[in-house]
């Protein structure tokens, strides 16, 4: 009678034997890859919640997201700010010629489509970065639609009774300050955000700020060669000479980095101290075509 109680309910040892030898039949490199990637898991886990709830570690990353934005920001202002400045310092905001600088950003805007289309047109993918002079030839020539554009902001928009001092400006200031939003604000929003800190924003935006000399620049040129009538004779040459070379500074600075292989800085450089070179002519030839003739 015990006999038939026993076989009918088995002791938890023999259980325990029986779960060994089951066990045993088990391909031991499974086991143990299985345990050893459970193990591993389990001590990720354990460290990515250490460290997300150590203070340090939160602190460093904030400091590190804070140092990317304060950098984005003074890229920005470096790029952006001298043209609010320019506006605001200049009698331009006491003439209210804010609309005529919208208009002439609107015709920047045209004018861009209208050379974009022409450089996809006729220029070819070129699979390295030398210099093709009959490529950069070809981009100066496309690059005088930026004079015609000028000309149109100049002499077919409408403008407030403003003077000839200040439409240029004005033009000049809305047509600078849509080159800098078209080609920089997005690579400065991508890229000025980045954990890694590098000059390359810095430059841009100084690069800006002599767009902005040069814009406002031929602007002023743009002005003495067609709304200026009485202007000297001997000056016409020096004014259009000018006027070329600043309309075909990309492809001059194009040469420089491919075809001499000048770096940034060095560039940028150049381009601070042929705007300010630049300007001072243009000055100069605005203030003697503004006196009277003998």
């Amino acid at each position: 009678m015990e006999s038939a109680i026993q076989s009918a309910h088995p002791s938890p040892q023999k259980d325990r034997r029986k779960a060994g030898r089951v066990w045993a039949k088990l391909d031991l490199p499974l086991a143990l890859h299985l345990a050893s990637a459970c193990s591993a898991a389990a001590a990720s886990a354990a460290s990515a919640s250490a460290a997300s709830s150590n203070p340090r570690w939160v602190l460093r990353r904030g400091k590190r997201e804070s140092m990317t934005l304060f950098h984005f920001f003074n890229c920005a202002i470096l790029t952006f700010g001298p043209h609010a400045v320019y506006y605001s310092a200049t009698p331009l905001s006491e003439y209210d010629t804010l609309g005529t600088s919208v208009k002439a950003a609107l015709v920047y805007l045209g004018t861009a489509l209208v050379k974009l289309v022409c450089l996809a047109t006729f220029l070819k993918v070129s699979e390295n970065e030398s210099f093709d002079p009959y490529q950069e030839l070809l981009k100066a020539l496309i690059g005088f639609i930026d004079v015609a554009g000028l000309y149109f902001a100049l002499t077919q928009l409408t403008h407030r009774n403003i003077s000839q001092n200040h439409k240029f400006q004005a033009v000049g200031l809305g047509w600078a300050f849509a080159d800098s939003v078209l080609h920089r604000l997005a690579p400065l929003w991508v890229g000025a955000r980045g954990l890694e800190f590098t000059w390359d924003y810095i430059l841009q935006g100084l690069e800006a700020n002599a767009n902005l000399v040069f814009s406002i620049s031929l602007a002023a040129l743009g002005s003495l060669m067609w709304l200026r009538k009485n202007k000297p004779k001997t000056l016409i040459p020096i004014i259009y000479a000018c006027a070329g070379i600043v309309a075909t500074m990309p492809s001059i600075t194009s040469y420089l980095r491919r075809g001499l292989g000048w770096h940034l800085p060095k560039v940028v450089g150049f381009e601070l101290f042929t705007s300010l070179a630049m300007a001072f002519i243009s000055w100069q030839l605005f203030s003697a075509c503004q006196r009277p003739s003998a």
